[in-house]
Formats: C-alpha cells, structure tokens, sequence
C-alpha cells in the first residue's frame, strides 16, 4: 500500500488524484470571467469595508467553533505578570514549568533509512500511553476555554446585557490594564531581535494550556501593538466570538481618529527594524511548538480564536490592521504547510514499517497494532492541518491576493510559491497555478517580479515539470510580452530566466524563442546581458542542426577539428589560409540568426540604421552592440578570427567532390554580402570588449585603471589590425554597407601606433582607400563615418599633413563635379527644371560638401571661380535658394545642404579673421553676409517645407552669434556692424518654435499647460512697435501654418510590420529637431541677437517637454531668476 501523503481539504476531496488531471480541469473550467487577470481591489482608509466578505468569514468560523465547543468560559481573573517574557538570548534555554511538567515527544522524522533504525523510529513515533493518559487527564481537568461554574456564567450573561458603553468602559478597567501589561512584555520580547522566539512561543503555548481566555487575549492585544494600536480588549471580548467584528470596528474607529500613518511593520525606525522578520519567525514557532506539544490537534479553539482575529483584521479598511493581519496570516499558513510535509514524511515512513512489518510470514501483532495506531493518528493529525490550511487560504489569501496594496499582494503571491514548493500535493494544482498566471498582469513591477521568481523555481524543478504543461499553454504569450515589453527591467530580465528554463524543458515555441532572442538588440544593456544565455542556447541548437545537415557529426568534427587534411589545400600549399575553422559554423550561426532579427529583413519600413543617424557623432551599429553584449558574456571566437573568417573565400579551395564533407562545410560557412557586414560588426563588438578585472580595486582607481587598460588593449589590437586593414578595403569597398563597416575599424584603431610601426606611407593609402569610399557612395552612414575618420585623424599631428593634402584634393573633386553637374545651368538655376538624375547628383556633391565644410576650411573652394566665367560656387549655391519662390518637397534636401554650406563658409571666415586678426577682408565679407543673410530670411519667411525653415533658422542665428564673437574681439576694431535679428523674423522664428513644439507633444502625448497660441499672442504684444503690414503678413504666414498643423494631425495609416523601434523613430527625431531649434534661440537670446521678451515663451512647458529640453532652457531659467531678484530690490 502506497504511502500515505497530505491530501486536499475536506471541501476539495472530490478533486482527481493525479496532478495533470487536477490541472487541467481546474484551469480550463474556469469560466472566462473568471479566468481573466484579477482586477486590485480597492480597500484602503478612503474606501468602503467589503462587509459580506468579512461577515461570512468570521461568522463560518464561528459555527465551525460553536459546533465543536457549546459552553464558553464566563471570566477570568489573571494571575500572571508583566514581567512573564523575559528578553532571553538565543542559545540559553532555562529550565522552564513546562519542560518540568511534560517530557516533549521525540521526532519521528529523526529515524535512519536501516530497517532496525526505521523500527526503532516507529517504536520512538508510538506516543507513550501512560504519557497520553496523564495529558488526557490534565487536558480534562482544565475546561476547554476556561472555568464554566455557574456564577461565572450568569456573570457572563449579566456582562453580555450591558449596553455598548458600558462594555467600553469595561476595558479600562484593572484586567484591561494587566492584559495591555502582558502584550507589552510579548511585543518587546517579540521586538528584540536577541530574544529566542521558540522559548517565547513555548512560553506562550504553556500559558495557553494553563489558561487559554487570558493567553489569547494577551494575544490579541500583541497583534493590535503590532498593527500600532493603543487599545486593547478584554476577557468579555475573547470568549464572546460573535462580537468580534463590532469590537474591532470600535478600535479602528478610534484608531482611524488618530490619522496614523505609521506603524511597527512598515516604519524606518531602528527598533523596528526587523519585526517583521521576528513575528513572521515566532508565529512560526508558535505552530511548531503546538504541533510538538499536540496542543494544535487537541485543542481546536486555539487556531480558532487566532484565525478569527486575524480574519476580520486582515479585511479592515485601515492598512495597517490588514497589512498586518494579513503578514500573520500568511507565516501561520506558511508554517503549517512545513508541519503538514513533515507530517506527511512521518507518516510514509510508519507507513512503510507497517508494510513490512505486515509482510513477514510471522508478523508481531502488538507491533502490528502500535505501528497501526500511529498510522491511524497521523491521520486524524493531517485532517486537522488540512482543514486549517484550507481555512486560512480561503479566508486570508483569496481576499488579499488583490489588495490595494501591492506589498499585500506580493507577500500574498511569494508565500503561494512557498507553499507549492513545501506542500505540492495540496497546492501544486491548476486551481492555485491560476493565481500566479493571474498575477503576471498586476500593476505593480515588484508583484510581478515575485510570481517571476515563484514560477521560476518551479519550472527549475524537475518535479514539477509535468505539472505545468497546461499553464505553459495558457500563459506563454503573457510571459513573452513580458519580457519584450514590460515597462520594469528587472522584471524583464526576470522574466527571461524564467523563459529559459521553459525552453530548457522544451515547452517554447520556435516563434516564442525568436521572439525572446531579439532582445539581443535592445536598448537597455541590462537586457542585452541577459538575454546571452538564451540566445547563444538557441545557437547551439542551431549549430547541431547545421552539423547533422552536412553529414555524420563525428566525420564532420574529425574534418573541423584539423585531423583530415583538404587534399586540394596540400597540392596548392595553401593549408592556412583555406583551412576552415571549427568555430565558424558558430558564427555563421550567429550571423544568420541576427540577420533574421534585422528590422530591415523583417520587412520594416524604417532601418534602424535611421534612429541612429539621428544621434550626432560616433555610434555602433545594432549588431556591433550585439556583439559587445555576447563577447562579454561568453566565450567566443576572438575578434581576430572573425576578421580571418570574413576575409576567407570558400571557393579558393573547393574540391570537386560535392559530396566530401569539405566542400559541404564550406558551401555551409559561405557568407553574403548582407552577412559579411553583420560579421565585420560584430568583429568591431568583440574588439571593443575589456577583459579589464576591477573588482579587488578601490573605487578611486577602477575608472582610471581600465582607462589605462583599455588604451593598452586598443595599441594591441591595433598592432594586430594594421596589417589587415589593407586586405579588409580591397575586399570590402565594393559595397557600402561592408565599406561602412570597414572605415569604423580604421577610426577604432590607435592611429600612433603606424608611428610606432614606421608605417606612414602604408595610411597614405588606407586614407586614400577611405576617400575613394567617400567620393564612390552617397550613403549617409559612409558620409558619417568619413567625419569620423576625419577627425580621427586630425587627431595625429604626424599626419596633419597628409589629411590636410588628401582633402585639398577631395575639395578640388567635388568642386569639379559639381561645377560639371550645373553646367550651361549657371544662370538660370532659380527656375531651371531639374530631371531626377540631376537632382540627385546635385544633392549628393552637395551633401558630401556639407559635410566636408563641417570638418575643414572649404571657404577657398567655394570663393573659387574658372578662368571662364566669373561665376563663384558660392554663387551657384546661392542661386539655388531662389528656388524656394516655387517650393518643391522633392528638393528640401539639396536646399538644406545649401543652406548649411553657406553656413559654414560665413563660419569658417569669422575664424579665419579672429585667427589672422586683420580685418582686410572686412568690406568683401560684410557683402558675402548681407547676401546669405538675406536668402536665410527669404526661406524663413516663405512658405517652405518647415524642416527647410528649420535649418534656415539655426544658420541664420549660428551666423549672428559667429558675427558677435567678431564684433567683441578687442583686438579687431569694428563697430556699427548689427548683430540682431530684426524683430519680424524673430516672430517667424518664434513661429515655427511653436509649430515644432506642437509637433513633438502630440507624437509624445504631451498635453500642454497653455495653448501655445495664447503665449504667442502674449509675445506679440510685448513688440506692440511692429508696422501693421507686417503684422498683416505674419498673421497670413501663421493661419497658413495651421492649415498645414490641421494637415499633419491627420490620423496616420495603421502599419502592421511596425515594431517598438519604429515608433520610437519619429518622437526622437521630432525631440532632436525641437531642442536643436529651441538651443539655437537660446543661444541668441543669451549673445542678444534675439529680444529677451522670448524667454517666458521658451521656459513655457519646459517641465514637460523632457529633460533634454528642461536643461536647454536651464540657462534663460538661471538669468530671469538673477534678474527678478534685481528688480525685487
């Protein structure tokens, strides 16, 4: 006969006896009201008490208490002290009443797994009857909840007549006093984190025994100390159990009076430091002691009278009452369970005894009948834990499990997964999984990280493995939204653990795990870290799969592992530089997996190459962060086998054998053009990683230590680089996404080091390579990365000459080119008709000379003028704005490089005559002004494309704020030079300010403080001096504006392909266009080239608009506080 475990609940028994039958039917008859994510219920101080839940709660314990006990006890005079819960220390066990009066039982549980040992146990697990008789004779001597003599009785029925102020007053009496002085002596015992919990519990048990009335109210009353009460009850109050919940809505009415926030479990006061720890452990201990003394089994009403308590408490509506009932609720719950499984332990091993004993062919029947009779009292002992455990869960976790409160609802949900671990057979069960599903949707990150953890554990067990099939189906998809969307990292990060162990038991879908692996390019790095292990699982997988395609996994490891040798290799001498390597099948793997992953292949509209295009100066690619993420968490090849792999051509070497495994493993490991590209990426991540230790180094030296440490490791790779770098341009320029890839490993190296390596000569044509780049592709992402390089090697200033020689020589190519481009155009540029292919070369050399003029002096090129004609480019690009009296949208991009050409030409010749300090240019530089600034106006004040005015708006303030630098040089004597924007622009500036303001809140749901319409009025009227006609023109310019905000706030087209990187593009490219204009009116009106009045319209939403925006405007913030101060005094 099998052993007998701990069973349901007597209202559960009719449940199957198999887990997965439980399950399932639990799960999947829930009706779909029911199974939906619990809604938080509110009950708080400012809401009303859920009356017919705590009624019929308190009121089925009561029956259940009234039918097993008919007289309860009248009064009861106190005999005890203060002073009974002396603070002892943990270890000192004094000699106390209890142990003098009763010899505790001996644990079955100690008993070895040697038969004669596991006899012996059963013989120690047999009570003793003379010791069992003398208890049932003490127990029968002292009544069941107190003396029942007939003048206490009629005492009790005059006390039950008296009116509700009467019985108020009785509790200030003397008893009341004395119990009050006994909850002190337990709440300091309990308090003090010196105090031995288990002689306070026993204490407390033994006085229960002496007499239960006055134990229990001196209980009680500790509870209500630990909720932060004052008030306390009294005898009356513990023996009339049907007024339970009118005396504790009396409490808490005085209680609620008080408006105290604070209370014992949850202040930050030192001596409360730890409480809560210290009752969760001595309620713990109360059980383990009354389960050791068989209090708990034989005297019913002491879990009763607790129960009832801390049941209506756990339902008040003042948090620190529920809170705390519902923390002693839970640790008596949590503590039961640990006594129902070691009971169940007991009771298989008696159980196993008894079979043997039973299997003998001469069994001894007195040993037959004691082991019997231990069996038959485990038994009765389960049932009385079973009906308690399932008491308290009805009454206190069903009820709290969706507080208001999610400190309530995460120590709800923590304990479920502590029971489902200690007790399995009674709550591993579909109808308690479902809470934990219901959980994962709680509004709160912390109860939702707890369930993570809780089902974590579980799917980590391989117990529980067969058990959650059914919940994985169920709750899969809400996991996986989880970990990709949930708004808490911690719980994301949480959530893929918990998702890896499903994979690891085989419970995921392949969608599910692609889904998962995507994270690999998330934005937060602690994502990215945590997501490796998974994902490089997955590689695994993949990898094997690879492994069986080709061929017999032994012959192919054979082959990888250098053991056969490519016949074809030895007769070409070739055997290095052709020989595959065993880790390539893992980063083709790697490669592939990422590629599925790219946006771009996924069918997106926008690559996510555009988001970082939008973030000025040096960023990685997607896959190069990738790269970083897995190279820092495993151990992969190095950064110097994946540029050999990416520069291995499988078809040098090939055999004709199509079926050898060598021509199969090399067809397998062949590369596209779109994976060489993630390949070299990911080469840039590996080189990128530091290996550098920190952890033994004060805090002080970490930072600069692994500065130095990573210099070091970048002149070693470097060292190793160079001589790659020209093999890698050969190979790779042909296409600019890999050439792309290929420039950002020049601008990753140490530059110094080709002076080390007396190597000059050889980055005059790696330069030269990275040129050509340039010149061949209008790729935005080459056009990045070439500044960067640029830059980078300006940085040298051995090679200062060389660079700046290169690019005299790339500004004399573009200007030809683009002189050719507009050729026999040159005077009639403003209403010349372009085709589209010379619209595109025009806006590509122009792009390109942008970009050029943002990194060196291109002044001269663009003052240049042929032989032929007295036509400068300067005037041909200035010509081109005139274009802007008949805008058209598909020359936006070549009008704004125009705009930002001449920008710089102004730029570069203020620094040019600070540098020289000689103003004998001044008169022909004055002119070249005058003309730019005009067409600047011109497009502002016109009816543009807005992102055309915007650029328009930034040069022409980076021009005025340029030009007073010069005007406040004392060393350059000019004067009557204007350096401010006339007040008519400035509104028109102050305009399209708005529009882009008005932009970026409605993508960003920003709901504005004020109308942005009622500031701009307000602006206005402080430059009442304007003429009318301008105003008449502004007025015009501003009703056509709207027209077009009324266009723009048209709803969008719904794009299913669209992911969260999508729509993240447009609020962060409209933020960036909207602090980029708000900086630059900033900066005007701090130099004075825009009017101070702006600044109340500039700090208008400043609050709302982001940090970014927040700290622009810090400084006009800063300077209208300095100046209200003055005007204060």
């Amino acid at each position: 006969m099998p052993a007998r475990t701990v069973t349901r609940s007597h209202h559960r028994a009719q449940s199957s006896s198999t887990m997965s039958s439980h399950e399932s039917s639990d799960i999947e008859s829930a009706s779909p009201t029911t199974a939906r994510p619990p809604i938080v219920k509110g009950v708080d101080s400012d809401g009303e008490i859920d009356e017919e839940e705590n009624l019929m709660s308190v009121a089925g314990i009561v029956d259940n208490a009234r039918k097993r006990q008919e007289n309860v006890a009248a009064q009861y005079t106190s005999t005890t002290n203060s002073g009974r819960y002396p603070k002892r220390k943990r270890g000192v066990s004094p000699v106390s009443e209890i142990d003098e009066e009763q010899e505790p039982a001996e644990d079955p549980i100690e008993s070895d797994a040697d038969d004669e040992d596991m006899e012996d146990a059963g013989e120690r697990a047999s009570p003793n009857e003379s010791s069992r008789a003398s208890q049932h004779a003490r127990r029968k001597g002292r009544p069941r909840n107190g003396a029942t003599d007939t003048a206490k009785s009629s005492d009790k029925t005059a006390s039950k007549n008296q009116p509700l102020n009467s019985r108020k007053r009785a509790r200030a009496g003397p008893e009341a006093h004395q119990s009050a002085s006994d909850a002190n002596a337990l709440f300091e015992a309990v308090k003090d984190s010196g105090t031995a919990l288990e002689e306070t519990a026993a204490d407390w048990i033994q006085s229960y025994e002496k007499d239960n009335i006055q134990a229990m109210m001196e209980m009680v009353n500790f509870i209500l100390q630990c909720c932060g009460c004052d008030s306390s009850v009294t005898a009356y109050d513990i023996e009339d159990q049907d007024s339970v919940t009118q005396t504790l809505a009396q409490i808490q009415d005085v209680f609620g009076k008080k408006k105290i926030s604070d209370y014992p479990l949850a202040s930050k006061r030192p001596e409360f430091k730890k409480l809560r720890s210290q009752l969760i452990e001595f309620f713990g201990a109360i059980i383990d002691k009354g389960t050791e003394r068989e209090t708990l089994y034989e005297d019913d009403s002491l879990m009763e009278n607790i129960q009832i308590w801390i049941t209506a408490m756990s339902s008040s509506t003042l948090r620190p009452f529920r809170y705390t009932a519902t923390t002693i609720g839970l640790s008596i719950l949590t503590a039961l369970c640990h006594a129902a499984a070691d009971l169940a332990k007991a009771t298989g091993r008696s159980t196993k005894l008894l079979e043997k004993e039973k299997s003998k062919p001469r069994p001894a029947m007195a040993k037959v009948q004691k082991l019997q009779g231990t069996v038959d009292g485990y038994a009765q002992k389960t049932e009385t834990l079973e009906n308690l455990i399932s008491d308290l869960f009805d009454t206190i976790f069903v009820h709290r499990y969706r507080d208001i409160d999610a400190k309530i609802r995460t120590d709800c949900i923590r304990e479920l997964g502590k029971w489902m671990q200690t007790l399995p057979d009674v709550f591993f069960e579909g109808a308690y999984l479902r809470y934990m599903g219901w959980i994962l949707s709680d509004a709160n990150g912390s109860t939702r990280h707890e369930v993570v953890k809780g089902l974590t554990k579980l799917y980590k067990d391989n117990y529980f493995i067969g058990g959650l099939r059914q919940f994985t189906e169920r709750f899969t998809s809400r996991l996986v939204e989880m970990a990709t969307h949930d708004v808490d990292h911690s719980v994301r990060i949480a959530v893929i653990d918990l998702l890896d162990a499903i994979r690891a038991v085989g419970f995921l879908e392949q969608e599910d795990i692609d889904a998962v692996c995507g994270l690999i390019f998330d934005t937060s790095p602690r994502v990215r870290r945590a997501v490796v292990g998974f994902f490089m699982e997955n590689i695994k997988d993949v990898v094997n799969e690879k492994v069986s395609a080709i061929g017999d996994v032994d012959d192919v490891r054979e082959y990888l592992s250098g053991e056969v040798a490519d016949e074809a290799d030895d007769e070409e001498g070739n055997a290095d530089e052709s020989t595959v390597k065993r880790s390539w099948l893992t980063l083709k793997s790697i490669v592939e997996v990422l590629e599925s992953y790219n946006p771009q292949t996924l069918g997106n509209p926008i690559h996510v190459s555009k988001m970082e295009l939008l973030i000025g100066g040096r960023t990685d690619s997607r896959f190069s962060i990738a790269g970083q993420a897995l190279w820092k968490a495993t151990q992969l090849p190095s950064w110097i086998e994946i540029i050999n792999y990416a520069l291995f051509d499988p078809s040098v070497s090939v055999n004709d054998n199509a079926d050898s495994i060598g021509y199969k493993i090399k067809k397998e490991i062949a590369l596209t053009t779109q994976e060489e590209q993630i390949l070299l990426d990911l080469g840039i991540g590996a080189a990128e990683v530091s290996d550098v230790p920190a952890e033994n180094l004060p805090d002080k030296r970490v930072k600069r230590t692994r500065a130095s440490e990573r210099e070091d490791r970048i002149k070693e790779i470097s060292e190793d680089l160079i001589p790659l770098l020209p093999r890698l341009f050969k190979k790779f320029s042909t296409d600019p996404e890999t050439a792309c890839s290929v420039i950002r490993y020049h601008n990753f190296i140490n530059l110094d080091v080709y002076q080390q390596l007396r190597q000059t000569v050889a980055y005059q044509d790696i330069f030269d390579a990275i040129c050509k780049i340039f010149k061949s592709f209008d790729d935005a992402s080459i056009v990045r990365e070439f500044s960067q390089s640029v830059l980078h090697a300006q940085s040298c200033v051995y090679l200062a000459e060389i660079i700046e020689s290169r690019l005299q020589d790339l500004q004399d190519d573009l200007s030809s080119t683009f002189r050719a481009t507009v050729k026999g155009m040159e005077n009639d540029l403003a209403t010349a008709v372009f085709n589209k292919d010379t619209l595109a070369a025009i806006t590509s050399v122009l792009t390109k000379l942008m970009h050029l003029s943002s990194i060196t002096d291109t002044s001269e090129i663009l003052n240049y003028a042929p032989r032929d004609t007295d036509i400068s480019n300067l005037r041909i690009i200035m010509s081109l704005l005139e274009r802007i009296a008949a805008p058209d949208d598909n020359e936006v991009d070549v009008l704004c490089a125009s705009v930002s050409t001449l920008r710089c030409f102004i730029m570069w010749r203020v620094k040019r005559a600070i540098d020289l300090k000689s103003t004998a240019a001044l008169p022909e530089f004055m002119d070249a002004l005058e003309e730019i600034t005009d067409s600047f106006e011109r497009v502002i004040l016109s009816h543009a494309p807005l992102s055309l005015r915007h650029t328009a708006i930034c040069a022409i303030i980076d021009l005025m704020v340029s030009v007073n630098a010069l005007v406040k040089n004392e060393k350059l004597d000019l004067t009557g030079i204007d350096v401010v924007i006339s007040p008519k622009l400035q509104k028109v500036i102050m305009h399209v300010f708005a529009r882009e303001q008005r932009a970026y809140a409605k993508i960003a749901n920003i709901k504005l403080v004020m109308p942005t319409e009622a500031v701009d009025r307000a602006a206005d009227d402080a430059g009442a001096e304007e003429e009318n006609n301008e105003d008449n023109d502004l007025e015009a310019l501003s009703s056509a504006e709207e027209d077009e905000d009324e266009d723009d706030e048209s709803p969008p087209e719904e794009d299913t392909n669209e992911v969260g990187t999508d729509e993240a593009v447009p609020s962060i490219e409209s933020e960036i266009r909207l602090c980029e204009i708000t900086g630059k009116i900033v900066i005007g009106v701090l130099t004075g080239s825009m009017d101070p009045k702006w600044t109340k319209r500039l700090l208008q939403n400043s609050k709302l608009l982001g940090v970014g925006y927040d700290q622009i405007v810090n400084e006009l913030r800063k300077k209208d506080e300095v100046g209200s101060g003055n005007r204060k005094e």
